[in-house]
């Protein structure tokens, strides 16, 4: 007779309903597991990113707990630090750690032999470790290395800080039994800060069912599209560069920006200062419309901030191309993204923080609808054979599932 699956426990700070950042992709790693057999519980936050405002029907106050797609969500109380600095966000962390550790304590949620946590944050992950139980396992899900990014991002000032980020990350991630990473520079940074925990690269991973190319033929010019979190690591003041070289030179051509986050109000105040009348900003379409916005754009924007590159992955670029439209990214060679780009053929990229150079590229296919359709085409097939959801969350679950938990 087959053993039953180990029961689940799922520590993140975000996930359903938020629509984008980690959530979506928790969710799709907690939703199959559960429809291949585990019992699956997510410990996490209430919902609110990329804002600080909590989603409406969740601020009672009151232990939440909910059924989604056939997981257990329980639900902790969140504070939503309204400063994006890198002080605030460890406060935000470390009040959700603190939150977890009582509901451990109380019994509301309980110890584990099969726990799986995300970084961002750290002390989710260490939370985890808290809620494995003695003869368990847990593998971390590491989606932005912390100390590189505020670091990269100048979010903090004082080098004791970043040592100490640096040291909480070895000491906690050196407790796992196992860490997945989107990308072997992502590999490549953890061993570099001593993490001597198994490594393993698993790609971020896409429905290739459900974004399709599709036909976004409509009236009027050509529309640039950057969708996603408005914050910090994005690097979108060079979109607004960009939007700058375009009213000069093409006037025609729109750029849509929608999102929401920390630096939309920054970016709303640049827009009208420099007296740009080719951009506007919109807010994210629901989840059911994800196809329908992606192929909103002819042509989309993936800037990131370079100080970020090797820290975290920007996961709409794998949307972007399942739904088989080419895009313009700025990233330095060698980075993830510059490899990604010689792997698939399938978008350009520039250097970061040259507006020209990201004109002329975005030129270059506003121009050429023959190589925008070569493109797109190239991305749908690298995603059909690298990054399809059954085929990532497959090898996911096997890696999960070779563990040596006790039933």
């Amino acid at each position: 007779m087959a053993l039953a699956q180990p029961r689940v426990l799922f520590v993140t700070q975000h996930y359903r309903p938020e629509l984008i950042g980690s959530a979506p992709f928790c969710a799709d790693m907690a939703e199959w597991l559960a429809k291949h057999g585990h019992t699956v519980t997510v410990l996490s936050g209430r919902p609110h990113y990329p804002n600080q405002n909590l989603f409406p029907d969740y601020r009672n106050g009151k232990p939440h707990r909910e059924t989604i797609d056939g997981v257990m969500v329980e639900r902790l109380r969140t504070w939503a630090p309204r400063s994006r600095s890198a002080v605030a966000r460890i406060i935000g962390e470390a009040l959700f750690l603190l939150r977890g550790v009582a509901a451990l304590a109380t019994g509301r949620v309980p110890k584990h032999r099969l726990v799986l946590s995300l970084c961002p944050s750290v002390l989710s992950v260490a939370l985890g470790n808290l809620a494995r139980h003695r003869a368990g396992r847990h593998v971390g899900i590491v989606h932005d290395i912390q100390s590189g990014l505020a670091q990269g991002l100048g979010m903090v000032g004082d080098g004791r800080l970043v040592r100490l980020m640096r040291w909480c990350e070895r000491t906690v991630l050196n407790r796992l039994d196992l860490i997945v990473v989107l990308s072997p520079a992502m590999r490549d940074q953890l061993i570099r800060i001593g993490v001597a925990t198994p490594i393993e690269v698993v790609p971020i991973w896409v429905d290739t069912d459900r974004i399709r190319p599709r036909d976004g033929a409509r009236n009027g010019g050509l529309r640039l599209l950057y969708s996603g979190n408005l914050g910090r690591k994005q690097g979108l003041g060079q979109i607004v560069a960009l939007a700058e070289q375009l009213q000069k030179r093409r006037p025609d051509i729109e750029i849509l920006v929608r999102g929401g986050g920390s630096h939309a109000p920054t970016l709303a105040a640049e827009i009208l200062a420099r007296g740009l009348a080719n951009i506007r900003l919109a807010d994210l379409l629901p989840r059911e419309r994800l196809c329908d916005g992606l192929c909103e754009g002819d042509i989309h924007l993936v800037p990131q901030d370079p100080e970020a590159a090797d820290f975290a992955v920007p996961s709409k670029v794998f949307s972007i191309m399942a739904a088989g439209r080419p895009f313009v990214a700025t990233a330095k060679p060698g980075s993830t993204l510059w490899l990604l780009q010689e792997e698939s053929g399938g978008f350009l990229c520039v250097p970061p923080n040259d507006p020209q150079a990201f004109a002329k590229a975005v030129l270059r296919l506003a121009d050429d609808p023959a190589v925008r359709r070569s493109l797109g085409e190239r991305g749908r097939r690298y995603v059909e054979q690298h990054c399809a959801k059954p085929y990532v969350l497959d090898r996911f679950m096997t890696l999960v599932d070779g563990l040596d938990v006790v039933r």
